[in-house]
């Protein structure tokens, strides 16, 4: 079969936090949405990398993804690994979708962990990271991945690629240093999304016959409070492994803590370690596996006993981390439901009727049968 749809953009904006809109002026994202169509729409929880990634480019809820976090952990073996390569990932992606269909697909990530994680059927895979001599020659040196410019020369690279190889379908997307580092209104933060809307004006500009969406993974929110999960339950002789679902290898990004997270009870009682942390200041909510597979479309079989999830201004720290159960901090980060919303905006494909960011396959008519 030979793709007959338009050539189409799919970009992800990792971290775009909708607050950061509010104190930034995009003259060309609201172009998007003048011109186009707007929506806040929904981001799966927990709301890390990973988890959305994969659930945006298959149009699928974790359940069937099988992807709960950026790390995986074996509780026989009570070890884990970096979610790296699309052996972990359960389910078709569109770019499969479209180079199955004689189509030709493009990858583009700024971060290097995305590029094996979703680049299972793509014809062209770049990342700034590890860039191809190519795209040297034509535009530098990448900065640094723990750079507030890195993103820029990503998108540079999506322009080069779109004007160059003609494909089918791209799926491009940054990283969220900067808005780790920036609360919305700081100069730092405003000057990075200026960037950032500069580039989407070429777009616009270059390939004004494309379908282009552009959405987020998560949010971003400033947080005061750590919490050391298992410290907590040691102290009533539970013993207990926290998995958190942010844990990856850019801890500069977050120290691997983030506002949600599994809880592993090897040894005690898995009611009376619910009781003890939702006693904690912080938490918001404590599921056991089957109330958080309900509510959230997780598989039950890999996120062990418990469910946490963090009020605004608390995560939870790896354990061993923190001097104290409860420690204040000053971090930037995600992973619980208050990052959660999201934007999405569309051209050339309607994105009105949208729920979640999970939808954009459905809106562009490449999804599999069914979201489950």
């Amino acid at each position: 079969m030979t793709m007959t749809f338009r050539p189409t953009i799919v970009i992800v904006l990792d971290g775009l936090d909708p607050m950061y809109l509010e104190s930034t002026e995009t003259p060309n994202l609201e172009a998007l949405a003048t011109y186009g169509s707007f929506r806040l729409v929904q981001a799966v929880i927990p709301t890390v990398t990973n988890v959305n990634h994969a659930a945006i480019i298959t149009g699928s809820f974790p359940e069937r993804t099988r992807i709960v976090s950026n790390f995986r952990f074996d509780p026989k073996t009570r070890q884990g690994t970096f979610i790296e390569t699309a052996d972990f990932l359960a389910a078709p992606t569109i770019l499969e979708r479209v180079a199955q269909a004689g189509g030709r697909t493009v990858l583009i990530t700024s971060k290097r962990k995305l590029l094996h994680f979703l680049g299972r059927g793509v014809h062209t895979a770049v990342t700034a990271e590890e860039p191809p001599d190519e795209l040297v020659a034509a535009l530098g040196t990448p900065p640094p991945i723990y750079s507030e410019t890195v993103d820029d020369w990503t998108l540079q690279a999506l322009l080069y690629i779109v004007e160059h190889y003609h494909p089918d379908l791209v799926y491009c997307t940054t990283t969220d240093y900067a808005l780790h580092r920036w609360p919305p209104g700081a100069p730092e933060a405003r000057h990075y999304l200026t960037q950032i809307d500069r580039r989407i004006g070429e777009l616009l500009q270059r390939v004004p016959d494309h379908r282009i969406v552009v959405t987020a993974d998560h949010g971003m929110r400033a947080k005061r409070r750590a919490i050391d999960l298992a410290a907590a339950l040691a102290q009533y002789g539970i013993e207990a492994t926290f998995v958190p679902p942010i844990r990856d290898r850019y801890v500069v990004h977050h120290r691997n803590m983030g506002g949600a997270g599994y809880v592993f009870v090897h040894r005690g009682s898995v009611e009376q370690a619910r009781d003890i942390l939702a006693a904690l200041p912080g938490i918001e909510a404590v599921y056991d596996s089957g109330q958080a597979a309900d509510l959230f479309h997780l598989p039950i079989s890999d996120i062990g006993d418990l469910f946490v999830l963090g009020d605004e201004h608390t995560v939870f720290a790896p354990s061993g981390t923190l001097p104290t159960i409860a420690t204040e901090i000053d971090l930037r980060s995600h992973g619980s439901r208050h990052e959660a919303i999201v934007p999405l905006w569309g051209l050339g494909t309607d994105v009105s009727t949208a729920s979640w960011n999970i939808d954009v396959p459905r809106l562009l008519g490449l999804a599999s049968e069914g979201r489950a």
